[in-house]
């Protein structure tokens, strides 16, 4: 095996009250407690003395892909690793439908591209600086995209961490309107930066990450505030 072809994500998150987080991604997911999974991906909770966030991308064959990876330099302290199971499920009855896109901070912008470039072999789409050093860099992994930033506050590590998770919604109005309706505090709906999206922020602590809600811009939309 020489390239790798990762899709799919396990957003493995450490919490402190790990039944209250499972319920919290119940609520924004509309799935039951134990089955936190939409169509390319899933979410697990676990203990902070276990580790930190981990993200554990889909391969067809996780021992053989862990092999090539440990030869191109992947050290266990990467907040990323590959797993067989992701856990995705077809929800086609659901608003939320995907994971969109995960965001990583990375103390630069070469140990971005070794890692996510050079060492997971995803498509590396776009580096853009946004200003004083700090640069946005986007990786395609099949069904989703990982975006990385790096120049804000390098980890004393030197690794990457797992910033926010961005869902993708179906209808936002209407996945807002079911958080607000379950007591969710979140933001109001706003244009994105991305052509043609809407999002809004969700504000629960108990979901151990920064969490977006991200979809398609309505024909009868506004131009507002962007994110």
């Amino acid at each position: 095996m020489s390239r790798l072809s990762l899709r799919g994500a396990v957003i493995d998150l450490p919490a402190a009250d790990t039944s209250a987080t499972g319920n919290a991604y119940a609520i924004v997911l509309d799935t039951p407690s134990g089955e936190l999974a939409v169509s390319n991906g899933s979410v697990r909770v676990h203990d902070p003395a276990s580790g930190d966030a981990l993200v554990h991308f889909g391969t067809d064959d996780p021992e053989a892909t862990t092999r090539l990876l440990g030869r191109r330099g992947l050290t266990p302290s990467e907040p990323v690793a590959v797993a067989a199971d992701i856990g995705a499920l077809p929800l086609d009855r659901h608003d939320i439908t995907a994971i969109d896109h995960l965001v990583f901070t990375a103390p630069s912008r070469d140990h971005a591209a070794a890692l996510f470039g050079a060492a997971l072999d995803l498509d590396f789409r776009l580096d853009r600086a946004i200003g004083d050093g700090v640069h946005q860099m986007f990786f395609r992994a099949a069904d989703l995209v990982v975006e990385v930033v790096t120049g804000t506050e390098p980890s004393s590590s030197g690794t990457c961490t797992l910033w926010g998770v961005a869902w993708r919604s179906a209808d936002v109005d209407a996945t807002h309107r079911r958080l607000a309706g379950r007591g969710a505090a979140t933001s109001e709906v706003r244009i994105g930066k991305k052509p043609g999206t809407r999002l809004f922020t969700v504000r629960e602590p108990a979901l151990a990450t920064r969490t977006v809600v991200i979809g398609p811009l309505r024909d009868d939309a506004s131009e507002g505030q962007s994110e």
